[in-house]
């Protein structure tokens, strides 16, 4: 390397940066470089002791030579210097935080804060839009089924039930007087009826009586053929009436019942809208503790909006919150512990409300046997759920590194280095990820985060006590 830098003496400043770089690089690089550079030399010096004849270069030329020769030289050094700073990165060992692979027994379960409410519930729905007026009742409070806990005040409302309400009532009226016009009709008749059968009875009693007299020739034919003429009469009247008042008794009879029936469905409306005015008092639905009830006077209310439920205090079950990852993952009839009072009581999931809002979904749990005897409405518990057997299995403790790697890429140290490694993880519980390839108990491994470092591959660990 001296005698090549003999040979470009001219060049000293240029070749001072190049030997610069030159020494910066590993052992390695170095011996590399220095062997090619020998050959050419040394090559060059047999070549003139093989010739028979004495050559003799111009010193132009080698110049030429030896320049582009440093040329090459200096851009290799240059890439193996910034592609070296480009994979590398310093970091402090106060920065990273670095943890050991084991290999143990591995715990599929899944740790779950879980809040106790009432077994079952009412909700207390709002039937009539409107500002709540008053409140009855509060949060908390123990409620009979229909008492009172709310009154909503809707005057738009009011006024459309005012305005039925009046036309309902003259629709009544008018069928009563329908009904009243009817049995008049059906009155008129009957006294029609009456009078006919007296009219005909007097005729017959007219009739024998001149029949006798006539029989006996004491009375004048003329007499007697006036009678039986009335007689005929009458009875033909008394007939035609009859007829008539058994046709007319049918059709007002038919008449009589749609007009009762029509009055009857219209008090039935006027109930209906007489309830419905009730529905601006919100009323317990069932007898029980009020809960999540939160409201204020003047907060508007829309129909069918819920205030508040009724726990119907006839026991207890867990609801937690889980993250979406594992709704593929639990199912009803998944076992699980939990601790209170240094006891552990068994629960089991018994419903999965699949619905996923901010990244999680819900689960209700029930106690499988014994439940604890100071529950109360709530209570928060950490409950443990045995997802499957425990395994032997190779672990890395969790970090930030899994956010931006997804667990693919892990920093494995070595000495005051860590390199990457590609790695394949399991399954996962609240400690540990399990490692399916890619590392050994025993190596260590950088588990804090990676958003600055993972576009290198090797790190450079600065110890700074």
């Amino acid at each position: 390397m001296f005698i090549f830098a003999q040979k470009v003496s001219d060049n000293e400043q240029f070749l001072q940066t190049v030997l610069t770089l030159y020494f910066r690089l590993s052992k390695t690089y170095r011996f590399i470089i220095y062997w090619h550079l020998d050959c050419v030399i040394n090559c060059k010096q047999t070549s003139y002791l093989i010739m028979d004849t004495k050559i003799v270069k111009k010193k132009s030329k080698l110049k030429i030579v030896l320049v582009g020769l440093t040329i090459i030289v200096a851009g290799s050094l240059f890439s193996l210097y910034f592609v070296k700073q480009k994979k590398t990165y310093n970091v402090s060992a106060e920065d990273i935080q670095m943890e050991e692979v084991t290999r143990g027994k591995f715990e599929d379960m899944l740790m779950l804060t879980a809040q106790t409410q009432s077994l079952n519930s009412s909700l207390v729905n709002v039937l009539e839009g409107g500002a709540i007026k008053e409140i009855f009742a509060e949060d908390g409070q123990i409620l009979t089924k229909g008492q009172p806990i709310a009154q909503v005040y809707n005057p738009n409302t009011e006024f459309n039930y005012l305005n039925q309400e009046t036309g309902i009532m003259q629709q009544i009226s008018q069928m009563r007087s329908t009904l009243l016009e009817l049995k008049n009709q059906e009155f008129a008749q009957d006294k029609e009826l009456l009078q006919s059968q007296n009219d005909y009875n007097t005729a017959l009693q007219s009739f024998n009586l001149q029949k006798r007299l006539y029989d006996a020739q004491i009375g004048k034919k003329t007499d007697y053929d006036i009678s039986l003429q009335n007689l005929n009469y009458q009875k033909q009247r008394k007939l035609i009436v009859e007829n008539g008042a058994f046709n007319e008794k049918k059709s007002r009879s038919s008449q009589i019942s749609a007009v009762n029936s029509s009055i009857s469905q219209m008090e039935k409306s006027l109930q209906i809208l007489h309830s419905n005015k009730n529905n601006f008092l919100i009323m317990a639905p069932a007898s029980g503790r009020l809960s999540s009830f939160n409201v204020s006077i003047g907060e508007n209310l829309t129909t069918g909006q819920s205030i508040g439920k009724i726990d119907l205090m006839d026991g207890y079950k867990l609801v937690a919150k889980v993250d979406e990852y594992y709704i593929n993952k639990l199912q009803n009839g998944i076992k699980g512990s939990l601790d209170n009072d240094s006891k552990q009581y068994s629960v089991i999931i018994t419903k999965i409300l699949p619905e996923v809002k901010d990244g999680q979904f819900s689960v209700e749990l029930n106690f499988t046997d014994v439940k604890p005897q100071n529950l109360k409405i709530g209570m928060t518990f950490g409950v443990k759920m045995k997802l499957s057997a425990d395994t032997q299995s190779v672990m890395v403790p969790k970090g930030n590194f899994y956010k931006d790697t997804n667990g693919k890429l892990i920093f494995v140290v070595k000495g005051n280095k860590a390199e990457k490694r590609n790695i394949v993880l399991g399954r996962e519980n609240p400690l540990f990820y399990e490692v399916v390839s890619g590392l050994k108990s025993g190596e260590t491994v950088i588990t804090s985060d990676y958003s600055d470092i993972k576009k290198y591959e090797i790190l450079e660990i600065k110890n700074n006590k």
